[in-house]
C-alpha cells in the first residue's frame, strides 16, 4: 500500500509538472543568462538569480564577504519594499520578510523573490537594483557586520554545527572550502568598505549570473520582460573562475569538545561526484538507499545497539540518532552521516557507518532498495519545483552547472543502474570525520 501511495505521488507531481512548457534560454548583451519556464496553473511569478561566486573566491583579506553582502542585500531589499510598498505582493507574501531571500551556504550566491503577475516589472526591478550596480555605505557595512557576527555566535552555540565545521576541515583540508563560509569575527573585522565594494563589483555582475523566471507568460514574453529591466545594466567581464580546490588524498579526523554535549557528536562523510558529473544521480540514489525510516542505516539494529544509548521508542521515532545530511549542489559535494553516540562507542560507530558507505563499492543493491531510493530521489526533485519561487531557484542552480530541468533530472535518476552505483562509490576513496566529545 505504501509503495502504491509513493508511486501515486510521483505520478501526481509528474502530471503537475507536465503543464510546464520547455525551458527557453537567452543571453542578454551584458552577459546575463536568462531562463524562462511557463507554468499555466499559477498566477504568481517566481524569480531567482544565482551568482557564480563561492567561498573559494574569497581571500584571507576578505573572508566572509559573501556573508556580509547577503545581509546587506537582505536589509536593503526589505527596506526598499517596506518603504515604497512596491511590489505590494511582496509585502503580502513576505512571510515575515519582504525583501529578497538570499543564501550563501553553497558554491554560489542565490537570491529569490515571488510576486503577483501584475507586478512582474516591479519584482524584476527590485532584483536588478539590489544585486547589481550598488554603491555600498559604511553604515550598511557596520550593520551587516553586527548581524553576521551575531549569527556566528549563535552557530557556535549549536554543537551539531561545530561537529559539521570540524567535518568540513577534515574533508576539504587546507582549501578555502574548509574555512567557515560565513566568515568569523576576526576575518569579518578585517573587511573594509573599499575591499567589499571591489569584491561586489568584480563578482556580482550580469555576466557572472543566471536568472530564472517561472510564470504564466510565454517564454518569449518572460524573457522580453527581463530584457526590459536587466538589459540596461552595464556590461562587465565575467570574473575568472575560482582555482580548483586542493583536496586531501588521505582520510582525516578533526576533534573538538563541547560543554553543551551529553553524548559524542560525529559527522562522517566521503567525497561524491560533482553536481554536474553524470554519476551524480547515482550518488543521489546511494544517499537515498541509506536515509529515511526504511533506509539501510535505520534498519541496521546492530548499529543502533553500538551507539551505546538508552533511548525510549518514542524518542527514537521522533529524533533518530543517525541521520544522512542533505547532499549539497556543489563542485566538491559530499555524502555525510551525523551520529549521536556514547563517547566510548565512537570506534564501533565509525566502523559501522564506514562499512555502510564502502559496501556500495562491492555489494549489490537489491531491486527493492533501488526502487525505494529512486522514488525518494524523484519525489525530492518534483517537490523542489512545486512552487514558482522554489522552481525558479532549482532551475537557476542547475543552469549554473549546465544542467537541464527537473524532467532531465528525473530521467537521469530513472536510468541509473546498479553498476552506476558502484562507479559512483569509487569516489569514496577516503573519508573525513568531525568529532566532538562532551567537555567540561
Amino acid at each position: 500500500m505504501r509503495r502504491a501511495l509513493t508511486l501515486g505521488l510521483i505520478a501526481f507531481l509528474a502530471a503537475s509538472a507536465a503543464h510546464a512548457a520547455p525551458l527557453s534560454r537567452s543571453v542578454l548583451d551584458n552577459g546575463l543568462t536568462v531562463i524562462a519556464m511557463q507554468s499555466n496553473h499559477i498566477q504568481v511569478v517566481g524569480i531567482a538569480s544565482v551568482i557564480n561566486v563561492s567561498g573559494a573566491h574569497e581571500t584571507d583579506e576578505n573572508r566572509g564577504s559573501r556573508a556580509l553582502l547577503q545581509q546587506m542585500i537582505s536589509i536593503s531589499s526589505h527596506n526598499a519594499v517596506a518603504e515604497d510598498l512596491e511590489p505590494i505582493s511582496g509585502v503580502v507574501r513576505g512571510g515575515g520578510s519582504t525583501g529578497l531571500a538570499v543564501n550563501t551556504n553553497w558554491d554560489f550566491v542565490e537570491a529569490a523573490f515571488s510576486v503577483a503577475l501584475e507586478e512582474l516589472d516591479a519584482g524584476l526591478a527590485l532584483m536588478a537594483n539590489e544585486l547589481f550596480e550598488v554603491e555600498l555605505t559604511q553604515e550598511e557595512l557596520d550593520q551587516a557586520r553586527g548581524l553576521t557576527e551575531r549569527l556566528w555566535d549563535a552557530s557556535r552555540e549549536s554543537p551539531v554545527q561545530g561537529t559539521f565545521d570540524l567535518f568540513r576541515e577534515a574533508l576539504y583540508g587546507r582549501s578555502a572550502m574548509a574555512r567557515p563560509q560565513q566568515g568569523d569575527p576576526e576575518s569579518l573585522g578585517k573587511t573594509t568598505l573599499e575591499g567589499l565594494q571591489q569584491f561586489r563589483d568584480t563578482y556580482y555582475v550580469p555576466a557572472n549570473a543566471w536568472l530564472c523566471i517561472v510564470s504564466p507568460l510565454s517564454p518569449d514574453a518572460a524573457i522580453s520582460a527581463v530584457r526590459g529591466v536587466f538589459g540596461d545594466l552595464p556590461t562587465r567581464p565575467a570574473p575568472p573562475a575560482a582555482p580548483p580546490a586542493a583536496l586531501p588524498n588521505d582520510s582525516r579526523v578533526e576533534v573538538g569538545d563541547s560543554a553543551d554535549l551529553i553524548q559524542a557528536s560525529l559527522v562522517m562523510g566521503v567525497p561524491m561526484p560533482a553536481y554536474d558529473d553524470p554519476l551524480f544521480p547515482a550518488a543521489e540514489l546511494i544517499a537515498a538507499v541509506l536515509e529515511g525510516p526504511g533506509g539501510r542505516l535505520r534498519r541496521d539494529l546492530s548499529l543502533l545497539r553500538a551507539l551505546g544509548l538508552s533511548l525510549p521508542t518514542r524518542l527514537l521515532d521522533e529524533h533518530y540518532p543517525v541521520s544522512v545530511l542533505n547532499v549539497p549542489p556543489a563542485r566538491n559535494p559530499f555524502l555525510a552521516v551525523h551520529v549521536l553516540a556514547a563517547p566510548r562507542a565512537i570506534e564501533a560507530v565509525r566502523a559501522g557507518v564506514l562499512g555502510h558507505l564502502l559496501a556500495f563499492q562491492s555489494r549489490p543493491v537489491t531491486e527493492a532498495e533501488l526502487d525505494r531510493a529512486r522514488a525518494r530521489a524523484i519525489n525530492a526533485h518534483r517537490l523542489a519545483t512545486a512552487k514558482p519561487g522554489d522552481a525558479a531557484l532549482y532551475q537557476a542552480r542547475r543552469a549554473l552547472f549546465g544542467l537541464g530541468d527537473a524532467d532531465d533530472a528525473v530521467a537521469a535518476i530513472e536510468a541509473v543502474t546498479p553498476e552506476d552505483l558502484k562507479a559512483a562509490a569509487r569516489h569514496f576513496d577516503r573519508h573525513a570525520i568531525g568529532l566532538q566529545m562532551p567537555g567540561s
